[in-house]
């Protein structure tokens, strides 16, 4: 779908496949055109949010294993 260039699209990571993710304007649904999620923004953020601290979890494990 192809957009004026005066109009700005704000973009979040796809949290299913990393890719750029379009929020629509009222700032409510998130979408990928490229694998096709779809959530709700709370959602999403929450998800991301979920992501964010797993990745911090294995980080400190791989850490407390293998300090320098």
């Amino acid at each position: 779908m192809l957009r004026p260039r005066n109009i700005t699209v704000l973009e979040a990571r796809c949290a299913m496949c990393g890719k750029k993710a379009q929020v629509d304007d009222d700032m409510e649904n998130v979408r990928c055109e490229h694998c096709g999620y779809s959530a709700k923004y709370d959602e999403y953020l929450e998800t991301m949010k979920d992501k964010a601290l797993l990745m911090a979890d294995d980080f400190q494990m791989n850490w407390d294993r293998n300090p320098l």
